[in-house]
Parts: C-alpha cells; sequence; structure tokens
C-alpha cells in the first residue's frame, strides 16, 4: 500500500521522496493516468472558486510595482499550488521576472515553470506560449555561446587565494603650467604600500620595473593595481629619461588626456583627499556674448557646456 503523505504542524505538506514536492506528484499522477486527456482533466481538477482565487492573486502580482509587495503575493501564489520558491533553485529569474510588467510578467512566470520542467498551472498555462518559450530559450543558448566563447578568448584573471599584501595609489593634483599661460598640468605621484615599507611615493622607472619579477610581484597586487601597472610598462618607450627618474610625473597636452580618457571614469586616479578624479569627457564652446558694464555694453566670450550651463572666463 502506497504511504500517506504526512503533514507538519502548519498544514503544509512535507516532501516525499528526493525533492518531489505534492505539486510534482499530482501532476505525474494526472500525466501517467489520463495521457492525452491529462490537461482538461487538470482543468476539472480544481473547483473555479479555487482558479479564480489563484487568477486573483496573479492579476495582483502582474500589475504589483513595489518589490517586496509582488515577493510576498508569488509566495502566495507557490503556497496556493504547494510549492515554494525554493523549488526554483536558479537565482537570476527574480530580476527577469520584476523587470517585467503585466502580461509579460506572467508570461515570465510561465516560462519558470517550463524551465523547471513543470506544468503551468491552469491560470497560468494561458500565458505559456510555447513557440515563444522555444525563441527566447534558443537565445539564450547563443548568448550562453558567446559568453562561453569570450571566456575562451579572453580567460579571467586567476582569483587570488590570499589578501593582497601590497597596493598603489595614485595621486594626482592640477598646477599651474609654466610653459602655457592660464593652462594647468595634472602633478601624479605614485604612493606605493607594503607592510614592511609603509606607503611611500616611487617613481615611475620603479613601478615599471615591478613587471621584471612580475611571477613574485604580480600576486601581492590586487588584480586593478596590477592591470594598472602592466598598462605604464608597456608605454614605458614613450616616457622621457627624466619622467622616469623623478618623483612624480607631469601629464600635459594629448598624454593628459591619454590617462584622462583610460582612467577617468573608474577611481584609480586619487586627488589628495583620497577621492576620485573623474573625467566627463565634455566638449566645452566658446560662445559670444554681450555683457552690460557699469558705462556701456562690451563684447566677450563665455564657456559653454554640453548641459547648457555657462560660465565667465575668469
Amino acid at each position: 500500500m502506497a504511504r500517506a503523505l504526512s503533514k507538519n504542524g502548519n498544514g503544509s505538506s512535507r516532501r516525499s521522496g528526493a525533492g518531489t514536492t505534492k505539486y510534482d506528484a499530482h501532476q505525474k499522477v494526472l500525466s501517467q493516468t489520463y495521457g492525452a486527456f491529462a490537461d482538461l482533466r487538470r482543468e476539472l481538477s480544481d473547483s473555479k472558486a479555487t482558479v479564480a482565487g489563484r487568477e486573483e492573486v496573479l492579476n495582483h502580482f502582474a500589475a504589483c510595482a513595489d518589490s517586496q509587495r509582488a515577493w510576498l503575493l508569488l509566495e502566495d501564489y507557490f503556497e496556493r499550488i504547494s510549492l515554494s520558491r525554493k523549488d526554483f533553485p536558479a537565482t537570476d529569474w527574480w530580476p527577469r521576472i520584476l523587470a517585467a510588467r503585466g502580461s509579460t510578467r506572467l508570461e515570465e512566470l510561465a516560462f519558470l515553470f517550463l524551465r523547471a520542467h513543470r506544468t503551468p498551472p491552469t491560470e497560468l498555462a494561458l500565458h505559456a506560449n510555447l513557440n515563444r518559450f522555444a525563441e527566447v530559450e534558443a537565445a539564450e543558448q547563443e548568448q550562453q555561446l558567446v559568453r562561453e566563447l569570450e571566456n575562451w578568448l579572453f580567460p579571467a584573471m586567476p582569483v587570488q587565494s590570499d589578501t593582497p599584501r601590497a597596493s598603489l595609489r595614485v595621486v594626482c593634483q592640477p598646477q599651474p603650467d609654466p610653459a602655457a599661460a592660464g593652462c594647468h598640468r595634472l602633478e601624479v605621484q605614485f604612493h606605493l604600500m607594503r607592510p614592511r615599507t609603509g606607503d611611500k611615493a616611487r617613481s615611475l622607472r620603479e613601478i615599471i620595473e615591478l613587471t621584471a619579477r612580475a611571477a613574485h610581484e604580480q600576486e601581492l597586487f590586487p588584480p586593478a593595481d596590477w592591470e594598472f601597472i602592466q598598462w605604464l610598462a608597456a608605454d614605458s618607450q614613450a616616457y622621457e629619461a627624466e619622467d622616469l627618474g623623478t618623483a612624480g610625473l607631469a601629464l600635459t597636452h594629448a598624454r593628459l588626456l591619454q590617462w584622462l580618457a583610460r582612467w577617468g571614469h573608474t577611481s584609480r586616479l586619487e586627488t589628495p583627499e583620497g577621492k576620485p578624479l573623474q573625467f566627463h569627457g565634455f566638449v566645452a564652446e566658446l560662445t559670444p556674448h554681450l555683457e552690460n558694464g557699469n558705462q556701456e555694453l562690451f563684447f566677450t566670450h563665455r564657456l559653454t557646456l554640453p548641459d547648457g550651463r555657462h560660465h565667465p572666463l575668469a
């Protein structure tokens, strides 16, 4: 005789066998017993009131804009069909469902059942478009193949097993350029921190020489710091001899633009206060302007930014 399902204190059925839920067992019995008429029998197995109640929960879930309330509505729906979110172990399905709204959200929920090889309930089967699901599955497999090819062509850096024992800070400070009146240059200093020597300013040559001992030094630095050191070493031939030996580096003109375009959107370049130096790449424009003076009008120019703001040349 088949053993009856036992129930716990809160009335919900326990799992029977290895990970089998009451929902899965019920769907399996219907499919094996009724064969081609299993879908019809599923529609008749629940009362109209039960299906209407679950459909009302789904409608609230489809229109809900609050993420926490939508999560509670989904848990309520799963409980009504003897399932839980633990029955869908993948971690990427909730953001995809939450990003959709209306019938599209219900379609994503139906796809969640199909991906888990579960038959969607009666009220959700209307949104399970099998042709659309096949197209989505094919697109996801193609994207997965592209990611695998990218990882094969450009393998990621190995994860360090130990905590980094050295770090590099690039401290930048604008200074007036003596060679060009009214212009500024960026003074850069490399601060290398080691546990034994502390934080010390190093020359560009000393930073580049770290790559000569790459087998030993690379494991001491975080991957982001070592990427910057390798970038410096790859372009070391373009620097003058006096730039390599001095403690600081002066960036001007095209060299300054190259640094800002490469690292200005990251936190690599820092101010002396430790704040990241950001470069937005705005293109300014000098626009003519008539300014009303004390006695008469005089012609001048203003600096116009892409967002429409104007600044005086002073």
